[in-house]
Formats: C-alpha cells, sequence, structure tokens
C-alpha cells in the first residue's frame, strides 16, 4: 500500500486546520507613495538617477505577494516558502 502523504497542517496553538492564503507582503500606501515620488522626482527634483530606482521600488511593493499559512481560528500565522510557484 502506499503512504499518503499529509498535507494539512494543524495550528499548534488550537489544533485546527491551517488554510494557505496570498497576501500582499506591502502596504499600498506605500506602493503609492513612491511610485507617485518616483514620478515626481523624474519631473521635477533630481531626475532619473533618483525618480526611476523610486518607480521600481514602488512597482515592485505593489505586486510583491507572499504566501502564509493562516488559522482562521485563533489568527496565528507563519509564512511559507515555496521553491517553484509553478507546482502550487
Amino acid at each position: 500500500m502506499s503512504e499518503q502523504v499529509k498535507t494539512a497542517i494543524t495550528c499548534r496553538h488550537c489544533q485546527h486546520q491551517m488554510e494557505r492564503v496570498c497576501r500582499k507582503k506591502y502596504s499600498k500606501r506605500w506602493a503609492t507613495v513612491l511610485v507617485v515620488s518616483g514620478v515626481l522626482c523624474c519631473l521635477f527634483i533630481v531626475g532619473a538617477l533618483v525618480g526611476i530606482p523610486l518607480l521600481l521600488a514602488g512597482i515592485y511593493m505593489a505586486t510583491a505577494e507572499e504566501t502564509i499559512n493562516h488559522c482562521p481560528s485563533c489568527g496565528h500565522y507563519f509564512k511559507v516558502w515555496i521553491s517553484d510557484k509553478a507546482s502550487v
């Protein structure tokens, strides 16, 4: 007989089943601030030397996601490290 692999993770605090959730890694407010300040720097203040890195950082922050295991019962969570996102 083949062994079954346990895929469900139980919470160590309340012993309920945890859910895998993808959420935004950074606040949208800070991403918007970086994009707007990058555009303003490119247009008015110091130019592309400061503006382009601010734009790139803001775009990264707006699109970055992280995967966590979250317990719906008690709220405990921890980050999940996935080496290959295509296999999930």
